[in-house]
């Protein structure tokens, strides 16, 4: 049965619905992107699939717009794949369940993947609306976006005709973003760590927090759960860590974290945690307000990592930094580079840290990297650097932006904001790539981006529907 039926635009929701029901998260979006390609083709137009799943398609212009400039709109397949602990979904085999309260669609406990599907949806809907007046059409589908923006690096660029882009992968509908972070994956890992037995073990869970996006939300406050739970270990001696699992992707904050672990007086350490706990409850933001902790002992046999080595996991996580490092002294309120602790694991016998960093200035992101190798150096550790991608300088006052800027006062009477971003976008390297592209970044409202509480506005989607029509609009009579 269709959950988004009887809500405009139609076709848009319609087509976010048959998206939703694909499992696509980054690395698995192969069944998306067939979906993409065949619409397509049964729509007559030109669509070529590459070997990285990235769709690119172009439609003609509207009969007697044949000489206007062509424009590019784009967005990515691939979504993040987070639910709550109790959900049981299988992001491999499930498609997502949707919920519509009103005018805020979410998912059924897990993320919404609004992001970046209902830029797929609205290009789906574009594509096929013979009314929409516009010039020649390009749009591009890419893939892995959230994992390091792998499609939009290995798709050719040189099939792009178009001077003007619109990228649909941004989350305020009123706001034009011109400009977006660079940032690089740091992968840390501890391996051959000498077990010992004990005796007993001590289980602490950390549950309950808002996450959120490590790009776009990283200056709001919120608690990281793998630096928390750490942090709860504080006066507990002899600490030897068992096995620990916090957080799921580097780029979303982690939500939750458990550590197994020993410790010299395991029957007093939930009494221990929970002083600890109630510290930094006080300081929490009060999106974190659902943070539970919780702790339990076990006797039994177990094997710990030796305690040197437990200690240098934990100087790793007390070390790598969370949160804002440095803000722009050009933008007031903007986040100039930032670092997120997004992943640990225990494997056997090895230890694995995924940190997320991002800035606006390439050599910030140098000496991040630098400085990681060398902590990891100190602390019996290997740090290797990855899916590094470049930011996007603002041009301030190009043509696209006077036209978006014009489009949105004609149609709803205020004026919207020119902003720069620090969460990342494809922009940075398709701009680097055809320099002479002029870029806006828009798109419909959703929040709470890569944790279960995502959600996207039907009303707010529907006026970037028609915001983007009307911007195609004036392109195409820029020289029709």
């Amino acid at each position: 049965m269709r959950i988004l039926k009887n809500i405009e635009p139609e076709r848009v929701f319609y087509y976010f619905e048959e998206l939703s029901a694909i499992p696509r998260g980054s690395g698995n979006e192969e069944a998306a992107a067939r979906f993409v390609e065949s619409f397509a083709k049964e729509k007559g137009l030109v669509a070529v699939r590459d070997k990285n799943n990235n769709v690119f398609v172009k439609k003609p212009a509207k009969a007697g717009y044949e000489a206007s400039p062509a424009v590019l709109l784009q967005g990515h397949l691939d979504m993040v794949c987070e639910k709550n602990g109790n959900v049981v979904h299988d992001f491999e085999r499930d498609g997502i369940k949707l919920i519509l309260d009103g005018d805020t669609i979410t998912a059924d406990g897990t993320t919404l993947g609004a992001d970046d599907g209902v830029a797929v949806a609205i290009m789906m809907a574009l594509l096929e609306d013979d009314d929409a007046v516009h010039g020649p059409l390009e749009c591009l589908f890419t893939t892995e976006e959230e994992t390091g923006l792998g499609g939009m690096k290995a798709f050719d660029k040189s099939q792009v005709t178009a001077d003007y882009m619109l990228n649909l992968d941004s989350e305020d509908d009123d706001t034009a973003t011109v400009s977006c972070a660079g940032g690089v994956r740091t992968d840390f890992e501890i391996t051959d760590i000498p077990k010992e037995p004990v005796t007993s073990a001590v289980t602490l869970k950390v549950t309950g927090l808002a996450g959120g996006h490590s790009g776009a939300d990283i200056h709001l406050g919120r608690t990281n759960a793998i630096k928390l739970a750490f942090s709860l270990l504080e006066g507990l001696g002899n600490v030897k860590i068992i096995s620990v699992e916090g957080g799921s992707k580097d780029n979303a904050i982690p939500r939750e974290c458990e550590i197994v672990f020993s410790c010299d007086d395991a029957e007093s350490a939930p009494d221990a945690i929970e002083e600890n706990a109630s510290c930094a409850r006080e300081k929490l933001s009060p999106e974190d307000a659902g943070l539970k902790v919780t702790s339990s002992v076990c006797r039994g046999g177990f094997h710990a990592f030796a305690e040197k080595y437990s200690r240098n996991v934990i100087s790793l996580v007390d070390a790598l930094p969370f949160g804002p490092l440095a803000m722009s002294k050009e933008v007031e309120g903007l986040v100039e580079t930032s670092s997120n602790v997004g992943i640990i694991r225990t494997a056997g016998d090895s230890v694995k840290i995924t940190s997320s960093s991002r800035s606006s200035v390439s050599s910030s992101l140098d000496e991040i990297e630098d400085s990681f190798t060398a902590l990891a150096d100190r602390l019996g550790a290997s740090a290797r650097h990855r899916d590094r991608y470049p930011g996007w300088a603002p041009t301030h006052g190009s043509r696209l932006q006077k036209i978006y800027r014009d489009a949105y006062v004609s149609l709803f009477g205020a004026e919207p904001k020119i902003v720069g971003i620090h969460a990342g976008l494809e922009c940075g390297l398709i701009k680097e790539a055809l320099p002479r592209l002029d870029i806006v970044s828009t798109g419909p409202n959703a929040r709470d981006i890569h944790t279960p509480d995502e959600t996207l506005s039907v009303k707010s989607t529907a006026k970037v529907y028609r915001l983007t029509r009307e911007i195609l609009r004036r392109l195409a009579e820029l020289d029709s």
